[in-house]
Parts: C-alpha cells; structure tokens; sequence
C-alpha cells in the first residue's frame, strides 16, 4: 500500500510543470522509483510528440531527484536496471557520470535532455543539462547552455596536474545533417564548462579554421552513419573521415558520407592534434 501511495504522491508532483519532488518523499523505495522511471515512454512512437516531450521532463525531474538522493548508483549503476533510451557514461577515472536521452518530436528534430553526476574529491554534485538548440564550433558553453546530444564516452587525459576531460556525442535528426561532437569538458566548482580551446587543428570536415575551434563537429548526411570512436592505443580518438558522396558539393552536409580514410585525434602536453591513419 504504501508503495502504491508513493507512486501516485511522486506523479501527481511531476505533472505539475515538470517540478523537483516534493521534501516530504523522501521515504520513497528504490522500486517504486524504478517503477516510475520505467513508465516514462519518451521514446513511445504511438505517442504523440507533446506525450513524448511530457515523459522526457518527468524523466528529467525524477532523474535528478534520484540522483540527489543516491537511489540512481544503487539501482542502475549495481544492478544494471538503465531504461531503454537512457544512456549512461563513466568517465575513465570515475569523476564524471552522465545519463543523456532524446525525445523523438515532429520532422525528424530531437529534443535533448542531461544530467551529469561529479565526484570532486569527497563532495559529489548534480547538475541538470539545458539543450542549447543552435551552437558552432567556437561557442563557449556551460550547463544552462549545453550542445545536446547522446554522450556515449568521455576520455581522461592528465598532464601538469590537470585533468582534460573529452566528451564523444551523437546529436542524431532525421531530415538535418546528423553530427558527431567531440567536446571538452571543464569542471568548475559551480559549473559544468563545454568547449575549450584544447585543439591545435587547422582543418575538419571540410572546415578551416583561423584560430582554435572550443569543439570539433562531424557533420554528415541523415541517411547514413558516421563514427567517432575511442581506440584501443594511448586514448587515441579515430575519426571517419568524410567527403560528398554525389554532389562533389564542399559543405553540403546533407551529402556526406564516410570514405575509406580515417583520422586520429590524439593528446600530447595538453593539445589535441589530428593525424591521418594513412601515414
């Protein structure tokens, strides 16, 4: 009976405007928070795009109150009980925890929602990610204005006793060009920094650029895949590198796709450089 209660006290607070939980549940149960995470179908296709957008606010609001209150580690991280859609990444030391998803809305747009876990030494805080919606490769972000997407690895480099986080994210659309985002993370004692200077390249995907870009962004077609992926030596990025498929058009990223090639990021005194594998 009690968990029945609980479970309604729980919903009836996230209807109301997507809000935090109410102080006095704290007497919620690790199941009946499952439960209620498990019956947030953002990505139901027999839902309505507004049904879907409403699952992904309450998801986002009962995520960081279980976060806050330590049932998310006990539930999912322990036992392995991640919904379907949520996609959870360690960084390599353990310092940076993320769970990121996409809502399916109308003409192949996705609305984006984050929330990261840090531990700093012997403090750990939550922070709630906010899609920036439009953002370049210069833009210098935090979390109130994030570049959303699925974060599906984070590297740790450490050089000078400074740690360089490297988020890896997929940004996917059904009718725009898709991207692939290679992101610095920065960690401040109040905010969550993305994109830095870190990277001493001149040329990406087809783009120049005069002075150092805070991310790098593989754009190609929403027809195809493209991949961005950790290797298996010295923390190296590999980078499919991409090129008009039928245009010949440069920049038409509509029309790009992978070739044969790829490209290889890696870290050396506290700069990411690019070399081609063909070499």
């Amino acid at each position: 009976m009690l968990k029945t209660i609980t479970l309604i006290l729980i919903m009836s607070s996230l209807r109301i405007g997507a809000k935090s939980f109410e102080k006095d549940l704290f007497y919620v149960n690790d199941t009946t928070f499952l439960d209620y995470i498990n019956s947030c179908e953002f990505q139901n296709p027999e839902l309505s795009s507004t049904a879907r957008l409403k699952a992904g606010y309450q998801l986002d609001s009962c995520l960081n109150y279980g976060l806050k209150a330590g049932w998310v580690e006990n539930i999912f991280l322990q036992k392995g009980n991640l919904p379907n859609g949520l996609l959870y990444t360690i960084s390599e030391d353990g310092k940076i925890q993320t769970f990121t998803w996409a809502v399916p809305m109308e003409r192949g747009e996705y609305k984006f929602f984050g929330q990261v876990l840090l531990r700093m030494r012997s403090k750990t805080r939550v922070q709630k990610l906010f899609d920036a919606g439009t953002f370049d490769d210069y833009d210098a972000l935090n979390q109130k204005k994030w570049p959303g997407g699925l974060i599906y690895h984070i590297e740790a480099k450490h050089y000078r006793k400074n740690m360089y986080y490297l988020a890896l994210t997929y940004r996917p659309h059904g009718v725009n060009p898709q991207m692939k985002i290679i992101e610095p993370l920065v960690l401040g004692h109040k905010n969550i920094y993305f994109g830095a200077p870190v990277f001493s390249v001149l040329n990406f995907n087809d783009k120049h650029f005069a002075k150092p870009p805070s991310r790098l962004i593989l754009s190609f077609s929403p027809n195809i895949s493209a991949s961005i992926r950790n290797g298996n030596r010295n923390g190296e990025i590999l980078i499919d590198r991409l090129a008009p498929m039928k245009s010949g058009t440069l920049a038409n990223y509509l029309d790009y796709g992978p070739t044969l090639s790829t490209d290889i990021l890696f870290f050396k005194k506290g700069k990411w450089l690019i070399k081609s594998s063909d070499k």
